[in-house]
């Protein structure tokens, strides 16, 4: 019975949208991230924020990232990267969680994603299919969603044919460098009921 692996990358389209109170609503909404840094030089020091617009009213809120820094301290190659609004820059602190959630109420990583899959040098056991997951931004999907997705199957079948040691890790978000293992007999009634053919 053959065996085979995968990496699955998880590539977010849009970007996560933080929560805060926006004082032109007067009421908690939340906020679209422009793509654009703003600089600002104060003598021999800079503040940069990155821009986000209320998603009602467009009101601006500016996330604090760097404060009286020096340019020295900051490095000319990011700062040519903030003055280019770098999107691979963008979304490396538009996706730093940790880093929001001290300005908002709460931060919406809950994005449509599109997945890549490709072959890996096989390092599965026979008869079942090793997937490797490349998360490089905080995305929140859970294992089972995901999974379901890709392979055509329901969430309720998935959790009925893996081995209950596994269930529980199918209801976790899906984590950069995680590794899941799928045995193909798993599915075998679901294929002879009509279901995906996938594995």
């Amino acid at each position: 019975m053959g065996s085979w692996s995968e990496r699955w990358r998880i590539r977010p389209l849009e970007l996560p949208r933080p929560w805060r109170y926006c004082a032109s609503c007067g009421t908690a909404r939340a906020f679209v991230c422009s793509e654009r840094f703003r600089v600002n030089a104060n003598k021999k020091s800079l503040d940069v924020w990155l821009n986000y617009r209320c998603a009602s009213c467009e009101d601006v809120w500016k996330f604090p990232l760097f404060e009286r820094r020096t340019v020295s301290e900051l490095g000319g190659v990011q700062l040519e990267a903030f003055a280019r609004h770098e999107q691979a820059v963008v979304w490396k602190y538009a996706f730093d969680v940790a880093r929001l959630k001290p300005h908002v109420i709460k931060v919406d990583t809950d994005v449509r994603v599109q997945i890549e899959r490709s072959s890996l040098v096989c390092d599965a056991m026979p008869g079942h299919l090793c997937i490797h997951f490349d998360v490089p931004f905080a995305c929140d999907i859970r294992l089972d969603r995901l999974l379901a997705g890709e392979l055509g199957i329901s969430r309720s079948a998935l959790e009925r044919r893996v081995a209950p040691e596994q269930r529980e890790a199918l209801r976790k978000r899906v984590r950069d460098g995680q590794v899941y293992r799928l045995s193909k007999n798993d599915f075998a009634a679901d294929r002879q009921n009509g279901g995906t053919n996938v594995l």
